[in-house]
């Protein structure tokens, strides 16, 4: 037994307390008994931007997101850091008698603008941005606090461990990267509405929130936490991977909704009938012109410069995406790495052949041979399908291009037509033109879109928009149809060194004849704005109220919903028929393996929201395939279908294979990365025992494939 010798004065010392302690349990009164009171509560913690110093902390007893007379407060040291007597809610006002600490460059500056930060009482160590989004969550979503923090921390796209920490001091350098650029945004977001005059509850909720609305347009993140995957049952290794992802985050993708606004921007300047804050706008709106422009230029990987190109942000969604792939199958991919020099095994790369899907996959490929460089010779690009065409001259098309898999609803008779019915073809050719027939000349179809925008709800969104820029009288005009603008004009950008340079010319059919119409197109504008953080670097949330967007929001998915997503009940499956080759294709791969074909270890397509929506309904995704018949409307209180978890920037569906010593093959879904079920009628096909893993050959049943 280890023994331990005490010193001689402390063994004393313990003597005399116990020898006390036993006269005052045996004192026979215990009314006379004193107990020592526990010590008082105190809350510590660190005021975080980079750390904000001689900012005021209080306890906010009535939650009120002031420090009121008489609520217990300090002032942050000059490390940010700040301890009050007692527990609660805490809240930090950063006047301007604030100084903002950078530690990595040691320089201190004055605040300029007023800033309120919260923390709730159950973590009120960390005051920042997140902590700050974690109470609007809580309050305007009535959500628990666990439940808000992983909201919050998915949004931001890290660990919900992660969010409410000093991220100054974070040695992960994309966690960090994504905390700050965060807390960045947010904090220009509470001072711009403080200075508004907002209440700062309002000021802080809504610039804090996280559903912004920005639907398909929504940047990509992945929607689980790769440490929460539920693991393989035993005897169970991973044989092979796919995925079909749409193109990153991207500019606008031509001179349409920027200019109109423009226009109009120009009219209400030249009447004298700008508010302050729409004296902001045009400035802006140029910015974002400018940089479409330009988009791409001097970006390695980026072939044509120009408007539809992918940002930065885009191109860092997919660099990451191929790096979370290879960590959630990292023994799989060490050991196709491993083997690749006599393995046959192929990497299989398939796009539209459309620039940003092509460069998505670029981008894709290249982050997976920069982090596994010996998987580069396993990287294979098929040749492009060829079907029969009735000209008898076949349309040479790129290496891994492949049309009919991922740009079905585009397919046009002068390269694509299929006329012999006996080729493989056939069918999705078919499919695709009654799609594009229904899209372009379907009376119901046509009556629902128009009336989407034509309602009393959108005259109002709309006005309440354009009344926050322009004077009312201004908006009359608009509305009573004494103005009308369109996306006409030439604009002529050329890059900082002067080698590139674009002229572009509307095509005057983006027009503005409503307030509504107006303020669906600042909406996209809005949208857009997220994905050019670094290029246009302008930030359109304060001309698109958190309400305003909701409704914008609804109006675009509601147009998604009935053109490219479910649809009306009486058109069957044209929005969604045609994505049956992409489904096969999804089987086919996995059938390979189930014969014994190993030739194939991933196969990754790069496509687009109008492939992957039709995808997800086809698959019948749950929350997804609801119809609505043309007797009612789409709307949100009765229909779960919308846009950002169907189709956000980078949105994917990834298949993970995995067999036995006995040949069985199971299979996971990730839907944006999070473990996703099949359809409801592929229930039982789940192997006895796990959550997500579906035996393959059941799988394939209940979806009624046959393996050739």
């Amino acid at each position: 037994m280890l023994r331990t010798s005490i010193p001689a004065r402390t063994a004393r010392l313990l003597l005399s307390l116990s020898f006390l302690a036993v006269l005052a349990a045996c004192s026979g009164n215990s009314a006379d008994t004193t107990t020592a009171s526990a010590p008082a509560a105190t809350t510590s913690g660190t005021v975080v931007g980079s750390y904000f110093q001689n900012a005021r902390v209080c306890l906010d007893s009535n939650n009120n997101g002031v420090c009121d007379s008489g609520e217990v407060s300090t002032r942050s040291d000059n490390a940010g850091k700040y301890t009050l007597s007692g527990s609660g809610a805490v809240v930090a006002e950063i006047g301007t008698d604030a100084r903002e600490y950078e530690p990595s460059t040691g320089i201190s500056i004055p605040v300029s603008s007023k800033i309120v930060l919260r923390a709730p009482a159950t973590a009120p160590q960390i005051i920042s941005l997140h902590s700050t989004a974690v109470v609007a969550e809580m309050e305007r979503n009535s959500l628990s606090y666990s439940a808000a923090l992983q909201k919050v921390a998915l949004a931001v796209g890290v660990p919900a461990s992660k969010l409410l920490s000093d991220f100054n001091s974070e040695s992960d350098s994309s966690i960090k990267a994504a905390l700050k650029e965060a807390s960045d945004d947010g904090l220009k977001r509470i001072a711009a509405n403080l200075a508004a005059g907002s209440s700062v509850i309002d000021a802080t909720d809504t610039a804090a929130q996280v559903d912004r609305y920005y639907q398909t347009k929504a940047p990509y993140r992945p929607q689980q936490d790769i440490s929460s995957y539920e693991a393989a049952p035993s005897g169970y290794s991973p044989i092979f991977t796919q995925m079909i992802a749409r193109h990153g985050s991207r500019g606008l993708s031509s001179l349409k909704y920027d200019l109109a606004v423009y226009n109009m921007w120009k009219q209400a300047q030249t009447d004298g009938a700008l508010t302050t804050l729409g004296a902001k706008l045009g400035p802006d709106v140029l910015s974002i012109m400018k940089a479409n422009f330009l988009l791409g230029y001097g970006v390695s990987g980026i072939s044509t410069p120009g408007y539809g190109n992918e940002t930065q942000v885009g191109i860092k969604e997919h660099t990451q995406l191929a790096v979370r792939a290879l960590q959630r199958n990292a023994a799989y991919w060490s050991g196709v790495a491993s083997s690749a020099s006599s393995s046959a095994r192929q990497i299989v790369t398939v796009t539209s052949g459309v620039d940003r899907a092509v460069d998505s996959g670029n981008f894709f490929i290249q982050s997976l041979k920069a982090t596994q460089p010996a998987l580069g010779s396993l990287v294979y690009y098929p040749p492009a399908p060829s079907p029969y065409p009735d000209t008898g001259t076949a349309v040479a098309q790129a290496a891994g291009t492949n049309r009919f898999l991922l740009y079905f609803h585009k397919l046009v008779k002068a390269t694509d037509r299929v006329s012999v019915t006996t080729d493989p073809l056939y069918q999705t050719y078919q499919d695709s033109q009654s799609y594009q027939s229904y899209k372009s000349s379907d009376a119901d179809l046509l009556a629902k879109q128009a009336a989407i925008l034509s309602t009393a709800k959108a005259k109002a969104a709309g006005r309440a928009v354009l009344e926050r820029l322009f004077t009312s009288a201004f908006v009359d005009k608009i509305e009573n149809g004494t103005y009308s603008f369109s996306n006409t004009g030439s604009f002529t950008y050329s890059s900082s060194d002067g080698k590139f340079s674009s002229t572009l010319s509307g095509d005057g059919k983006t027009v503005i004849n409503s307030a509504a119409s107006a303020g669906s197109l600042l909406y996209e504008l809005y949208v857009i704005a997220p994905a050019m953080r670094s290029e246009a670097g302008v930030d359109f949330t304060p001309y698109m109220p958190i309400e305003q967007a909701k409704f914008f929001a609804f109006t675009n998915d509601a147009s998604d919903f009935y053109d490219k997503g479910p649809g009306m009940t009486e058109k069957g499956s044209v929005t969604y028929k045609m994505a049956q080759v992409l489904v096969d294709d999804m089987f086919n791969e996995v059938d390979a393996i189930a014969k014994g074909d190993l030739s194939h270890a991933a196969k990754f397509r790069f496509a687009h929201a109008e492939i992957m929506i039709p995808f997800a309904s086809i698959m019948e995704l749950k929350g997804v395939l609801q119809q609505v018949p043309k007797a009612s409307d789409y709307s949100y209180e009765t229909n779960t279908w919308r846009g950002e978890y169907v189709s956000r920037m980078a949105a994917n569906m990834q298949w993970d294979v995995y067999r036995n010593a006995s040949g069985k093959l199971i299979v996971k879904m990730l839907y944006d990365e999070k473990e996703t079920d099949f359809k409801a009628a592929c229930d039982s096909a789940k192997l006895a025992g796990t959550q997500h893993f579906y035996e393959y050959d059941k799988l394939m049943s209940c979806y009624g494939h046959v393996a050739k």
